[in-house]
């Protein structure tokens, strides 16, 4: 996206996750759920979670130009399609393919279940801090933007799925509500999300679990309670139930076969489960995949 000032662009396109690198100029992102607006400069990264709507703009007050729906589909505030008027290429958009204002936008679409929990802890916006790995990445993206070689689209969405990790790290590295994705600073917590995300398929039992990180059941239950905020049968039971909900997405993949590689004992105890989760049988699930 490359802007001549002064602009704003709201978007509304529901995506669950999206990607915004600075490479010129600057931005503000504004969501519009209330949380507080970000300026992002030259070589800035944050990401910014949906589905609520978001202001992308040059500067607070300036007017909207164009709207993005849940499409993909650009226009003007009065209806008016830009999709054309704005396209300078297979990757390049904006009202100015010269402007001093550029960043790349990459929204993801869709996420798994186990990403579903990812977004359940993070704010509104994250908004990489300094002194990270990103600058190293973020050459070898621009690299590989000018570049036009067999493989580029694959290549791009690898490191825009780099870039958007290390971010997601980063921000858990400093963050209380994402400790469980930074690694834990309690090693026997972080001892049990380790199996439990490792090894979902095994009996696991809360003596098993206290037995692995060498702790009591009751210090245990409460440390990880502390630390995660739900007690560790119940984090390992919505993770397996995450990691079915993904598998079930391949039509080959048996209900027996899934339930055996989440640890249950049979179609019927992971159907049971599924189902008082989701409020949906897994079989009814997997059809609305294919509808």
């Amino acid at each position: 996206m490359t802007m001549r000032t002064p602009w704003a662009v709201n978007v509304n396109d529901r995506a669950p996750l999206t990607l915004v690198l600075v490479t010129r100029g600057a931005c503000r992102l504004a969501p519009d759920n209330g949380a507080d607006s970000e300026l992002l400069t030259c070589g800035d990264v944050a990401l910014v979670k949906g589905p609520h709507p978001y202001r992308v703009t040059d500067a607070e007050g300036s007017d909207d130009i164009a709207i993005i729906d849940e499409h993909q589909r650009c226009r003007s505030p009065t209806g008016e399609p830009l999709d054309l008027t704005y396209r300078h290429g297979l990757r390049h958009w904006g009202n100015d393919s010269d402007g001093p204002d550029q960043a790349i936008v990459a929204s993801y679409t869709t996420v798994s279940s186990v990403g579903e929990r990812i977004l359940n802890v993070l704010p509104t916006v994250v908004k990489a801090p300094s002194g990270t790995a990103l600058p190293g990445l973020i050459g070898v993206l621009l690299g590989e933007l000018h570049a036009d070689s067999p493989g580029q689209t694959a290549m791009l969405d690898r490191l825009i799925d780099a870039i958007t990790i290390t971010t997601v790290r980063t921000w858990a590295t400093t963050s209380s509500a994402g400790a469980w994705l930074a690694g834990i600073d309690d090693e026997p917590v972080r001892m049990v999300l380790d199996v439990i995300h490792t090894r979902p398929e095994q009996r696991w039992t809360l003596n098993t679990l206290a037995a692995h990180a060498r702790v009591s059941r009751s210090g245990l239950a409460a440390r990880f309670t502390a630390q995660i905020g739900t007690p560790p049968m119940t984090y390992l039971t919505r993770w397996r139930l995450s990691l079915a909900r993904d598998m079930l997405t391949d039509p080959y993949t048996t209900l027996d076969t899934i339930a055996a590689r989440v640890g249950y004992s049979s179609a019927y105890s992971l159907s049971t489960a599924f189902t008082r989760e989701y409020r949906t049988s897994p079989s009814a699930y997997r059809r609305t995949l294919t509808t």
